[in-house]
């Protein structure tokens, strides 16, 4: 009888401790998230419509360890621009499609220094986000010098879980500040720019498996620029 009850305790132990160690390790989200975009232009003589056909009306997300490709289509499904952030490189890549050229950006450094604070949570798709609102102050030579402020309002998914460890390197914006604190996607954000405000709401998510050539980005034979 001893006997029985020793085994019965050592397994409810080993079965206690088994659950402890799978509760701790942390899924990290790995899919796809579609999203729908609007403009609302601060001035008449922009349209929603034409910035639609310009920039993009929807955008599709390819998220896997931190890694991400961002296409943006028009309301007639061209493609219109294609972002990839490839942490390897420590660099985010930019082309748009009615032009050869590759741009691309070290993350490693913080040219637009970014204010932020954390907001109270928010349900978006039934999932509990984080809300983290920004301020930049950005110059350029389209700005004629100038300076402007832009804001900016992101609601991070709780349960759709990244690393904050990945973005370490990730300067530009403080964006390794910002990923401590968003711990995980955006399924919101709300861009207060200079001429127009843009919401990016994702619709759709599905989790699936990425593969890393989803991730390619050819430079061999195309013009590449430091933006």
């Amino acid at each position: 009888m001893n006997k029985i009850f020793i085994l019965i305790f050592s397994a409810l132990i080993f079965y206690s401790a088994g659950h402890k160690l799978d509760s701790k390790r942390k899924k990290y989200f790995e899919g796809e998230i579609i999203y729908k975009i609007e403009y609302e232009p601060y001035e008449e003589k922009y349209q929603a419509d034409r910035i639609k056909e310009l920039i993009g009306s929807k955008m599709v997300l390819t998220f896997k360890h931190g890694n991400y490709k961002k296409e943006y289509f028009s309301p007639d499904g061209k493609l219109l621009q294609k972002r990839v952030l490839k942490l390897k490189d420590k660099k985010s890549y930019f082309k748009t499609y009615d032009s050869d050229t590759i741009y691309w950006i070290d993350i490693t450094v913080n040219e637009s220094k970014t204010q932020f604070k954390q907001l109270n949570d928010t349900v978006i798709l039934n999932h509990p986000c984080n809300t983290i609102r920004t301020k930049t102050v950005v110059t350029g030579e389209n700005f004629g010098g100038q300076s402007f402020e832009v804001g900016g309002v992101f609601n991070y998914a709780q349960d759709l879980a990244i690393n904050p460890k990945w973005y370490e390197d990730y300067k530009e914006g403080n964006f390794n500040e910002i990923a401590e604190l968003a711990k995980g996607v955006s399924l919101r954000t709300i861009n207060e720019g200079v001429y127009w405000e843009q919401k990016i709401v994702a619709v759709s998510i599905n989790r699936r498996k990425v593969k890393k050539s989803e991730f390619d980005i050819n430079l061999t034979d195309k013009p590449v620029k430091k933006l």
